[in-house]
């Protein structure tokens, strides 16, 4: 059984029988045009060509891809067409390996979001639980089901929310990058529910 990410089809899973006669051998990270066959829900993987560069992913780029892979599997919902994650989704696999660390991390805090958006948890970031605007000079606290709280102790300043709002994150810092970071995960974690993502502990591991 393996799972594909598709343009038309959103996540798949076929069964692979006879596909190692095929001379090229799947690889994970990389683009393929398939065919398949089958009228019911398990269907049968027929015929896989690449069409991507080859691509190997190593060390962080490797637990990142593996990190975003698991979040899709885990949240996707299965034969759902989701062509802007798709298109997120190639973007992210295409960049992970030519970027630096800080760009690493805002283009995985980017594909979070789009994924969050797409799946119907998309936040504004202009305007806080109240619908007042979001203030570059305040604190606030994020609160699921509610949104963004204004509060002298809130760990995210509104100067953050205001660039993911205007598209402005090209210069994130290194701690503006982690307090993002934390936002996603309170986000994520109502989705994934109690089961930890095996990714993570990669993360720790390297």
């Amino acid at each position: 059984m393996l799972d594909f990410l598709t343009r038309d089809h959103g996540k798949i899973r076929l069964v692979a029988r006879g596909i190692r006669k095929n001379k090229t051998p799947i690889q994970m990270f990389q683009r393929l045009k398939i065919s398949f066959k089958g009228r019911g829900e398990l269907k049968t993987l027929t015929n896989t060509e690449s069409c991507d560069v080859p691509r190997r992913l190593l060390g962080n780029d490797l637990v990142l891809a593996m990190y975003v892979n698991e979040l899709l599997s885990r949240l996707l919902p299965e034969a759902e067409a989701h062509p802007g994650i798709f298109s997120g989704y190639q973007r992210f696999v295409e960049n992970i390996s030519q970027s630096p660390d800080g760009e690493q991390q805002l283009t995985l805090r980017l594909f979070e979001n789009q994924l969050l958006e797409e799946l119907g948890y998309g936040l504004d970031f202009r305007c806080d639980y109240s619908g007042e605007p979001i203030s570059p000079t305040m604190n606030y606290h994020f609160a699921e089901q509610e949104g963004f709280i204004r509060h002298a102790d809130g760990k995210i300043p509104g100067e953050i929310l205001l660039k993911f709002a205007s598209e402005t994150t090209e210069n994130l810092s290194t701690k503006e990058l982690k307090i993002a970071k934390g936002l996603n995960r309170q986000r994520l974690r109502g989705l994934l529910g109690e089961k930890p993502l095996k990714s993570r502990e990669l993360f720790v591991v390297n």
